[in-house]
């Protein structure tokens, strides 16, 4: 009994780790999809180019902390080009593997997130302790600024009636470049924390754009506690799914995924519809 109560804890664990670096990944995406109405299907690209920016700086000796702003910073201003200057034929994952090689990278853990701590007699990574502390942190952080200030109303009216903010003298293409650059910074940011999870290499900036579509999809476009209720979904199911079905692990989760969006097509929380 202690053996099975442990290995449910950490595999439990697991899922809320995953959860947390699709949490952050999924708001990054949710910013510009529900607040903006705009896909950004290159928000892949910046969780790779953060999970490299990471690897490299771990590997630098620099301070290890220092990794994750850097990794906001440099997929922030990317994004923030991109916004200025859309280049049709950019094909990012061309550029990463011409920056960055071919080959799969994985990042040098300081000392303090490396190792394993034991519950009820089962190791579990001191990383991914670390990844869901950083990931209900940073949530919060998020629902703060977007819920709780002043620069959050201004941007939530502005997607509402852009033509009546601008009256009030507040340059809302200002505003909104300022979104672009903290979703593709948040997405470079959980690149960052993801790496010491899932590594680095060309091709998964596609399966984490699809990873974050989904989460976004399932908890309900335009609902903060919706993407949070789609990461621990997604992140459950996906992590489960192998423990139970290790060979038909991603086609058992997603068929489950698939049946709850037929059962609730809006998403888990779907955001009031506003009646005029």
């Amino acid at each position: 009994m202690p053996d099975l109560l442990g290995y449910g804890v950490v595999q439990t664990l697991n899922a809320l780790s995953f959860s947390a670096l699709l949490l952050l990944n999924g708001l990054g995406l949710s910013v510009v999809l529900s607040l903006m109405n705009f896909v950004n299907l290159t928000h892949g690209a910046f969780y790779l180019l953060g999970s490299y920016v990471g690897i490299v700086w771990m590997g630098s000796g620099a301070p290890w902390w220092l990794a994750f702003p850097a990794a906001f910073l440099a997929a922030g201003l990317a994004g923030a080009l991109l916004e200025r200057f859309p280049f049709r034929r950019f094909y990012a994952a061309d550029l990463m593997r011409w920056g960055f090689g071919a080959q799969i990278m994985t990042p040098e853990l300081p000392d303090l997130l490396r190792g394993v701590v034991f519950l009820f007699d089962m190791p579990f990574p001191v990383f991914r302790l670390f990844l869901i502390g950083a990931g209900a942190l940073l949530g919060l952080a998020l629902w703060l600024l977007f819920d709780r200030t002043l620069w959050g109303a201004v941007l939530r009216a502005a997607v509402s009636d852009r033509g009546i903010v601008e009256t009030l003298g507040i340059d809302t293409g200002r505003v909104f470049t300022l979104v672009l650059l903290l979703s593709a910074g948040l997405g470079g940011l959980s690149g960052a924390l993801g790496a010491g999870m899932l590594a680095a290499y060309p091709g998964l900036d596609e399966e984490v754009l699809l990873l974050a579509l989904v989460t976004v999809v399932v908890g309900g476009l335009g609902s903060f506690g919706g993407t949070v209720l789609g990461a621990l979904v997604v992140g459950f199911a996906l992590t489960f799914s192998k423990v139970w079905f290790p060979e038909f692990a991603n086609l058992a989760a997603f068929a489950a995924l698939i049946a709850l969006l037929v059962a609730r097509p809006a998403g888990l929380i779907a955001p009031p519809l506003r009646r005029i």
